[in-house]
Formats: structure tokens, C-alpha cells, sequence
């Protein structure tokens, strides 16, 4: 019918998506106040306007792997996919996880919809040959990372980097950065620990920062520990963790305690974007199987450097403890020894000012503007 609105299905998978895609929905009615928004939506996409016909990241965010939870995304994906097929939108807008979005994509090209995926699949990190099926399913894609525009277009896929929308919404640097002479010589450190968002890497990850924040207090007994929870729900798991443990609790506010911090230890993720922003020097780790590793990871992996901040860097900037089987000494040993060094930290803290500099002053405009500009374009509206 040609007097039915522009209309734009959406499908984000998990609570970053929800944030990211909620943003770019905003973007696109404030370009398109007109045009229908519907799509697999969590609750912050919903509060900005889009019909929910199905919400993946409740069930994203609660315990249990992926195979435990099999059967219910297989259910949605085919809810999802009849949906598409139902509407059959003028567009087709996948936010990031691949693994679930490589399905709505193809309904979509079924149905003779465009689709622009926002948040490119790192294909260049791992399975590479999945730049094909990228190129066979999108029209344009939306990259956040520079590198990754020459990369992918190098390939066949019509890509533009629209920018990095956590480089939107960090506040500014404190005028006063957390004194890292005074710390050093006195041993009053400022750690910040960083557990993840899901409950699998907080149950996976926390016992081995409580072992680091225990051997930083023992070496430096003036120091301060704080473990961050990104929302009430990692609270609920990590409060009876951290139950006796000379550590603080912090709720909510992760970049608070960056702002204030000498040094963190991270799990992998975007968040050691934001831990580089506050120019917090780090150690990075992430919990992986050893079979399933050993396996696969080895085999797929093609990447030098696994954490994010390396990965931009293009050198190993700060270390990185990955694939990890769970020897907390490794960590503790990796902490002490570059805590240790007044000279590494001082350069880092440099050096990762300068990188989120680079990727801020990389665009002009909102990650969500530019992104929704390429929407409305692929959509020809």
C-alpha cells in the first residue's frame, strides 16, 4: 500500500543493543516524526517510541548459557521472522549479535525490505568468512570502530563508520585526574574492578578480582578496592560475592568510580573504552572454556590482540590476560607488576587519553544522527 508510513523494524537481542538502538530511534524521529517503529525492542527502545513486538533482552540479561536457552530463542526467532514477513518493513535495521540477527536479515531480503545493520559484526576478529554472508544480506552497514569501513569495503560490503556511541554519551574528564605520583608513592591506590554486565561473566570473573583486590591490599594496605554494578540485577549477584571482602560496592556508577581511580582490572568489553577515556591504566581478562578454546577460539581468532583498547591501539597498550582459564595468579601477577611501574603508567594514561581522542575526533556528529541519516537513505525516504 503506498499510503502506509515509512515503516522500520528494528532487532536488538541484548541490553546494549537496547541503549544503542534506542538512541538511533530517537535520531530517526526526530528526522522522521511520521515513520513506524517496530521491532524485537527492549525497555529503553520502547520509552523511545517503538512498538515491541517481542523483548529478547529480559532474557539475555538472566543466568544460564545460551544452550540452556535454546529453545526459547528459537521460538522468538520464528515469532520475529513471521512478524517481518507480516509487516514486510521498507527497512530492516539489525542492532549487533549476529547470531540471532543473521536471521532477521534474511527474512527481511526474503521479503524484498532493505536492511542496514547498525553495530557491524566483528567478522575481522573471528570467522572471517562471514564477511560474505554480511555482504549477501545487508544493503549498508554501520561500522563504530574506524578501521572497520576500509575493511569491510574492501570486501564487497557497503560500510561507513558513523562513530562510537559510547564516545556520545561520556561525560567530560575531571580537570583533576586521580593523582598517580601521590599513589605510587604512597600506596593510597584507587582500583576500580570491573565484573562485566551479565551474570554468567560476574560469576565467572568476580572471585579472581576479589583475589587481586586482596593481594593489592596486602602489598599496598592504604589501598581502596571498589567493584562496579552496572545495574541492581549484577547487585543482586554480586552482593553476597563480595559479603566479608575488604572491598566497596558501587551501584550504577562505574564511571564515578573511573573518574576518581589510579588503575582498574576489566573484563573485556566496551567498558574498557570507558576506563581508557578516564585514562585508567588497566589490565583486561576474560573467562573462556580451555576445550572449547582449544577447540574452536584457537582456529577462529584472527586477530593479534583480543581486548578493544589493543585492538584500536594496534599494539599492546595494556595487558591482556586472554584466553583465560581462571588462575586468579596470572591477573594478580599482571596487577602488581605493571601497578609497580611509575614510568608504564604515566605513558598509558597518556596513550589512552589520546586513543579516545582519536575516536571521538574521528566524525562529526552523533553516532545515532549519522546512523539514522544512513537509514532513512537506504530506505530511500
Amino acid at each position: 500500500m503506498t499510503d502506509r508510513p515509512l515503516t522500520i523494524f528494528l532487532s536488538a537481542a541484548e541490553a546494549s543493543g537496547d541503549e544503542h538502538a534506542s538512541h538511533l530511534i530517537a535520531a530517526i524521529r526526530r528526522l522522521r516524526p511520521d515513520a513506524r517503529l517496530l521491532g524485537a525492542a527492549g525497555p529503553k527502545m520502547a520509552a523511545a517510541g517503538c512498538e515491541v513486538v517481542a523483548d529478547l533482552t529480559r532474557r539475555a540479561s538472566m543466568a544460564g548459557g545460551a544452550i540452556a536457552q535454546l529453545g526459547y530463542y528459537r521460538k522468538m526467532v520464528r515469532l520475529i521472522r513471521k512478524k517481518i514477513a507480516e509487516v514486510r518493513p521498507d527497512l530492516l535495521i539489525p542492532v549487533d549479535s549476529p547470531a540471532l540477527n543473521w536471521h532477521m536479515a534474511a527474512e527481511a531480503k526474503r521479503c524484498g525490505s532493505k536492511v542496514f545493520y547498525y553495530i557491524a559484526p566483528q567478522v575481522w576478529a573471528w570467522a572471517p568468512w562471514r564477511v560474505k554472508k554480511l555482504a549477501r544480506l545487508t544493503d549498508r552497514v554501520g561500522c563504530i570502530l574506524p578501521f572497520e569501513q576500509a575493511y569491510l569495503r574492501h570486501r564487497g560490503v557497503d560500510a561507513t563508520y558513523v562513530g562510537h556511541p559510547l564516545m556520545d554519551t561520556l561525560p567530560d574528564r575531571p580537570g583533576e585526574p586521580a593523582d598517580l605520583a601521590a599513589a605510587w608513592a604512597d600506596g593510597a591506590w584507587r582500583v576500580a574492578l570491573l565484573p562485566g554486565s551479565r551474570p554468567g561473566e560476574i560469576r565467572s570473573h568476580a572471585p579472581a578480582l576479589l583475589a587481586t583486590a586482596d593481594a593489592i591490599r596486602t602489598r599496598w594496605p592504604d589501598a581502596r578496592c571498589t567493584v562496579t554494578a552496572w545495574s541492581e540485577r549484577c547487585e543482586e549477584i554480586l552482593r553476597p560475592m563480595v559479603e566479608g571482602a575488604d572491598v566497596e560496592l558501587a551501584v550504577g556508577r562505574t564511571r564515578e568510580v573511573l573518574a576518581q581511580s589510579h588503575f582498574a582490572v576489566a573484563t573485556s568489553g566496551t567498558v574498557t573504552l570507558e576506563v581508557a577515556h578516564f585514562g585508567v591504566p588497566m589490565v583486561i581478562f576474560y573467562r573462556t572454556g580451555r576445550l572449547l578454546y582449544n577447540l574452536l577460539g584457537r582456529w577462529l581468532l584472527k586477530t593479534p590482540h583480543l581486548s578493544l583498547v589493543n585492538i584500536l591501539a594496534g599494539r599492546r597498550l595494556v595487558p591482556e590476560i586472554m584466553p583465560w582459564h581462571g588462575d586468579s595468579r596470572q591477573i594478580v601477577d599482571a596487577v602488581t607488576d605493571v601497578m609497580g611501574d611509575y614510568g608504564w603508567l604515566c605513558q598509558t594514561r597518556r596513550d589512552l587519553i589520546d586513543l579516545t581522542g582519536r575516536l571521538r575526533a574521528a566524525r562529526e556528529g552523533s553516532a545515532s544522527e549519522n546512523a539514522a541519516r544512513i537509514a532513512l537513505e537506504t530506505a530511500g525516504a
